[in-house]
């Protein structure tokens, strides 16, 4: 993979470990969940939503990433043929002209 899709990656993936921690920390907090019932806040709902979006965008990273991974293989593939049978055409066509 280029360095951009590598950089797209690790943003995405330091982007959804923070959402992921964040949320893991307010679950666990009990002095934040009971902060927020005091409040009436109804952070459940929420993180439903939050989880998914998260659900959603990964998703579509992980097609896209099958479908660069597929395309590089394809591309590799196709220069290892050319790259073997560049030798062996030239051997032939000495091999002939001997």
């Amino acid at each position: 993979m280029d360095k951009e899709n590598s950089g797209r990656a690790f943003s995405l993936g330091f982007l959804v470990g923070g959402v992921v921690g964040s949320v893991l920390t307010l679950l666990l907090s009990e002095r934040v969940r009971r902060d927020l019932k005091e409040r009436d806040i109804d952070i459940g709902g929420r993180l439903g939503e939050v989880g998914a979006l998260i659900r959603e965008k990964a998703d579509k990273f992980l097609a896209r990433t099958k479908e660069v991974v597929k395309q590089a293989t394809e591309e590799g593939r196709k220069t290892s043929d050319k790259a073997r049978s560049d030798p062996e055409e030239r051997f032939k066509k000495e091999s002939q002209e001997l």
